[in-house]
């Protein structure tokens, strides 16, 4: 599963290299911007899966990871996502912007810890 991840953020992160360099806010419209954050959300789980393993190995000694892990991954890798979309909507703070997006990816890990 971690392998899936990691060649979905490969092919994400070129993507999104293609769109950043090649592309405008203008030039793509609302469905090219959807596409941004989806790939921006994609990398990140790659990034985020990879950790979450290297931490599960180290601190809990066990070789594979749980769903519990991948969801945790999951959920991390949308605070970048989180922090840009408060930004977009005109918050007027950069604090106040990743404060908002700590505070509900912290609420949501809590909550799928729970179940």
């Amino acid at each position: 599963m971690s392998r899936v991840f990691l060649f979905m953020s490969i092919i994400s992160a070129v993507i999104l290299s293609a769109m950043l360099f090649f592309t405008t806010p203008a030039d793509i419209g609302p469905l090219g911007i959807f596409v941004f954050f989806m790939m921006t959300y994609l990398v990140m789980l790659g990034i985020m899966t990879i950790l979450i393993q290297i931490f599960v190995r180290f601190v809990y000694k066990r070789k594979k990871m749980g769903w519990k892990d991948y969801a945790d991954a999951a959920i991390l890798a949308f605070w970048p996502v989180m922090v840009l979309v408060f930004i977009s909507l005109g918050a007027s703070n950069l604090v106040f912007s990743l404060i908002g997006a700590t505070i509900s990816v912290a609420l949501i890990l809590f909550l799928i810890r729970k179940v």
